[in-house]
């Protein structure tokens, strides 16, 4: 009885042991700490102490960290000075491993079951030994083999891109050396999101030519299998599902370029376009359909943009066959392909085309529904030797030739043949018809290739017109919107500054009818003339009779002064009452400060005035 083999077993027999994993992954097989055989928490230098070490006797230099599945790495002069000035990146440190011990269990088919016996998280775990689990599936099972070990080690590298700076230094430390500082401790972590799922980006980008849709819809369902994905992983699907759109694209170039390189236009006439369209037909609806249907149903997310894309895509590439099928009196086959696009993406061309091929169908449901009349030439035109219809399919040479044409299509990576992409628009826009014109018909002389060129150059010179207008349209928009900011603008300042001007006038009012009063009260408490007719006063008294002079000399220069502003402030404002510049409204504004700090002068002299006068008329008392 055979041994059933576990799924470590079947990976391992399928690995030669001479193959080179040299190209797996530089930040692992060529790491600087791999390289000196070093802990990621030697310091420098105890690195440099093992690059010395190394250095005495190459052939005798042996590394605990050299006991993994990965085997020693080659020590050469060159790398192992590149490495011992490269081991200070924290990249690097989160690649390899801080335990030898740990990292000589990798490949350990004992530690492998254990580990993946269950789910992992962050508290179940060290990092050393997600480490030796992660890099052995990075580097010896790069088609995905092992699905559920893949699900559990992707499931435990979110959990890590989720949880704080302090909780990943501690899962990455094993808490076993004392913590770094803070901006140290970020800067490892950054370093770890940016580029601990980089291994799998590379195993999805390394087949840039040939796709295969099967491998690509595998790695998409285990990462969908990840629980709350953090970004770093929807970022990987993206490019998953761009693989599966240049799938498509290049299926829909092998039925226009290829299965309908000898159809000449809309309207197929001889029994070999025919033929070309019936068999386009079927391989759309037997192979491009179903796996279509089941991208974006099942893979692809409904509410992804590549989903909606993808579906609008399927009508675009396509549409041309429909039309070519029901020209062609194929009526119930283009009629299903229609009724597959609206299924797909709903469109109102698309529905009143299935309306309209409804109704022929009515039409002639006596003779396509009668009984029997498939196998008489009657009932089926195509069996008439005579009819221009095409036979159906599956003709011996024709149909080999067929299936060696696809052969060597997807042989080939650079696209044959026309490409119908650019007249779909033409056929969306322009109903064709079954009769043609004679204007139809001599520009059907014209080979197609050319008409395409034609079309394509008349769309795109109407595409330029209307991004022309509309940009002409826009610039107009614009300039309106911004003249009217402008006047409102200027309507507002002129109401601000008329209201400004009506304040300092009540302002300036106030201030001369107080200016008035005061000067009537000095004149009533002015002494001064008596000044002269005093008689027998003291030296201080005559002192403060020539203080008293000279204060009321400044306060009268003072009034003359102020005087002279206040017709300056007049007369601005009677030229920007006429003018509505701003400049003298500016004038207006430094005349009233001007005015307001001498007003506050001569205010205090007055004050210092009266004082001394009272004081004066004390001394004569």
């Amino acid at each position: 009885m055979a041994i059933k083999q576990s799924a470590y077993d079947n990976l391992i027999a399928g690995i030669s042991k001479n193959e080179d994993f040299s190209d797996a992954f530089g930040m692992i097989i060529n790491n600087p700490y791999r390289i000196l055989g070093a802990s990621t928490f030697c310091n420098d230098a105890e690195l440099k102490a093992l690059y010395d070490q190394w250095k005495s006797a190459p052939d005798k230099y042996k590394s605990k960290f050299d006991k993994t599945k990965l085997g020693a790495p080659n020590r050469t002069k060159e790398k192992m000075e590149w490495a011992l000035e490269n081991a200070d990146s924290y990249v690097y440190k989160i690649f390899w491993f801080s335990d030898a011990d740990v990292a000589s269990r990798l490949g350990n088919k004992g530690d492998f079951i254990e580990f993946f016996g269950k789910n992992q998280g962050v508290n179940t775990t060290d990092y050393n030994s997600f480490l030796a689990q992660y890099i052995f599936l990075c580097v010896f099972d790069r088609n995905f083999t092992m699905t559920e070990q893949w699900k559990i080690i992707l499931n435990l590298v979110n959990d890590l891109l989720n949880v704080s700076v302090g909780r990943f230094w501690g899962f990455f430390s094993g808490n076993k050396i004392e913590a770094i500082d803070n901006n140290k401790m970020a800067f490892l972590y950054n370093e770890f999101k940016d580029n601990i799922l980089y291994p799998i980006k590379e195993i999805v980008n390394r087949q840039s030519i040939k796709i295969n849709l099967e491998e690509t819809i595998h790695i998409n369902n285990i990462l969908s299998s990840v629980e709350k994905p953090q970004l770093p992983f929807s970022k990987i699907q993206n490019v998953l599902y761009e693989k599966i759109e240049k799938w498509f694209v290049k299926e829909a170039e092998y039925v226009n370029n290829v299965l309908l390189a000898n159809v000449t236009g809309v309207n197929a006439t001889s029994m070999e376009e025919k033929l070309a369209i019936t068999n386009a037909y079927n391989y759309i609806m037997s192979t491009i359909a179903p796996e279509f249907k089941n991208l974006v149903t099942t893979i692809i997310p409904t509410e992804h943009s590549m989903n909606t894309r993808l579906r609008m895509m399927f009508s675009g590439k396509f549409i041309v066959v429909s039309k070519i099928l029901s020209n062609a009196g194929l009526f119930n086959e283009s009629i299903k392909l229609y009724q597959l696009f609206n299924e797909l993406f709903e469109d109102e061309y698309i529905a009143g085309e299935i309306t309209n091929l409804t109704n022929l169908i009515k039409q002639e449901e006596k003779t396509r529904m009668a009984p029997h009349a498939a196998a008489t030439a009657m009932g089926n035109p195509a069996l008439d030797e005579n009819s221009g219809l095409a036979p159906p399919a599956e003709l011996g040479e024709l149909e080999a030739l067929e299936k060696e044409r696809r052969r060597e299509f997807f042989k080939r990576n650079t696209r044959t043949g026309i490409d119908y992409k650019e007249v779909i628009q033409g056929v969306l826009n322009n109903e064709l018809r079954l009769v043609k014109t004679e204007e139809e018909l001599g520009r059907e002389q014209i080979p197609l290739i050319d008409r395409v060129v034609e079309e394509a150059a008349a769309e795109a010179e109407a595409e330029a017109l209307r991004v022309k207008l509309a940009m002409e349209e826009m610039q107009r928009r614009h300039e309106q919107e911004l003249n009217d900011k402008i006047n409102e603008l200027n309507f507002e300042y002129k109401n601000s500054m008329k209201k400004w001007i009506t304040a300092i006038v009540v302002i300036l009012v106030l201030t001369i009818s107080s200016l008035g009063i005061m000067i009537v009260q000095l004149q009533k408490t002015n002494a001064v003339e008596g000044l002269t007719d005093a008689v027998a006063v003291s030296s201080e008294a005559l002192n403060m009779q020539k203080s008293l002079k000279t204060e009321k000399g400044e306060i009268q220069e003072l009034e003359a002064r102020l005087a002279e502003i206040n017709a300056d402030i007049a007369e601005a404002s009677r030229k920007y009452d006429e003018t509505n510049e701003s400049q003298y409204a500016d004038q207006l504004a430094e005349k009233q400060t001007e005015y307001n700090e001498l007003y506050s002068k001569y205010t205090d002299k007055v004050t210092n005035y009266n004082q001394h006068l009272q004081e004066y008329k004390a001394l004569q008392q």
